[in-house]
């Protein structure tokens, strides 16, 4: 939503709506994110001597473990060789450590691992999220959990240009907008959602020459076609930004619930999503998390939600509105939440980053209600641009 407004002649305002972030309390359990084996030194084949980086933490895996934190949720970022008893692993103890509070109630393949180390958490009663795309089908692997049949048709589209038409595009078209987790999404007039974003000006600047890209995304994309009787397909690449036609659509997010039939006629015992990001392991900067856009991260945090089996309600952007006091102030109001708190934003450039853009005010807590807060504009040049952000 963008409002525009003139004060006298004096300031041209846009407010901006920011996505409205989810905050959901988990009572018991931990979730753990399944990382590259070779970021520890332990291993005989580390990551940590690779000069292109990223070292010894998957960035994209931290990035998630810092997002549910925000939320409320505990996780832990697991080497995927200690989950896997096809390595020398022993799972037990993280999935059901000494004190059952801390047992894992959701394990996140986050697909930074090599496919062959990524360990097999089906069977466990633990519902999964799986980002890495060998593991969506059936592949002759210990980790496949059986979403699709044909599982060798599965694939990584990485791009790293964030132009429109590059592999995948950066939009996802959506299939099933009344599915929980998309239940009051907003989408475009195509009716889709833009999952990565573009490339902030000087992301890459500073990479030296043959370097890893701190800007990448990728999509754990697959052939529609081969879902599984249970499988229902949330989004596809975008068709008209990608070479995949609605001939030849490609599934990027999709859930198999309780009770759902599995690629090899099995009934499924836990919920399964393939989620749309994969961190893209091998030799991939591993940032890919951290390309999503606000509402990308929005749509991961309410997966996780729907995989937990918590109560989900339909998404609600902000209502914001404006109106003018003075010719040098304005007041701003929108239908907020007590789980949240708000900041507003401003910059006077509206191409800016926004983690360029200047902290008005913050630490603004949330109400059940609508939330006024006047701003003095005495000072701002000309045309001044407002972004008004719940947070985390």
């Amino acid at each position: 939503m963008k409002n525009r407004i003139s004060l006298a002649g004096a300031v041209t305002l846009a407010v901006i709506t920011i996505a409205q972030f989810e905050t959901f309390g988990q009572t018991n359990g931990v979730i753990l994110i399944s990382t590259r084996k070779a970021q520890d030194l332990s291993y005989a084949t580390t990551d940590a001597t690779d000069q292109k980086g990223p070292g010894q933490a998957s960035q994209g895996d931290v990035a998630m473990a810092e997002l549910l934190g925000d939320h409320g949720y505990s996780s832990r970022i697991i080497a995927d060789a200690q989950l896997n008893t096809n390595l020398g692993g022993d799972p037990m103890p993280f999935l059901t450590p000494a004190n059952p509070d801390f047992n894992a109630n959701l394990v996140i393949l986050s697909g930074s691992s090599g496919s062959a180390d990524v360990p097999g958490m089906a069977g466990n009663g633990i519902p999964i999220i799986i980002g890495e795309h060998s593991c969506i089908g059936d592949r002759p692997l210990v980790c496949s959990c059986l979403m699709y049949t044909n599982g060798t048709q599965s694939g990584n589209i990485t791009d790293t240009t964030g132009a429109p038409f590059g592999p995948g595009g950066q939009y996802m078209k959506v299939l099933q907008p009344n599915h929980p987790i998309l239940q009051g999404i907003p989408l475009d007039t195509f009716g889709r959602i833009k999952i990565f974003r573009d490339r902030y000006p000087e992301e890459n600047s500073h990479v030296p020459p043959s370097g890893k890209p701190n800007y990448e995304y990728s999509w754990t994309a697959i052939h529609a076609t081969n879902a599984a009787a249970g499988t229902t397909i949330l989004g596809i690449l975008d068709p008209t930004t990608t070479s995949y036609t609605n001939e030849n659509q490609r599934a990027v997010f999709a859930v198999n619930d309780i009770g759902g039939i599995l690629g090899d006629g099995s009934v499924n015992p836990v919920r399964l999503v393939h989620w749309i990001v994969c961190e893209d392991g091998s030799g991939g900067s591993r940032r890919m998390f951290n390309a999503l856009t606000d509402i990308g991260r929005v749509l991961f945090v309410r997966t996780v939600k729907w995989a937990l089996g918590q109560p989900l309600t339909p998404y609600q952007p902000l209502n914001i509105k404006v109106s003018a006091l003075s010719n040098t102030s304005i007041r701003l109001s929108w239908t907020a939440s007590a789980d949240k708190n708000y900041k507003i934003l401003g910059s006077g450039n509206l191409a800016t980053p926004r983690f360029n853009w200047e902290t008005l005010s913050q630490d603004i807590p949330g109400i059940n209600g609508t939330i006024q807060k006047s701003l003095d504009l005495s000072a701002a040049p000309q045309v001044a641009f407002l972004q008004v952000a719940s947070v985390p």
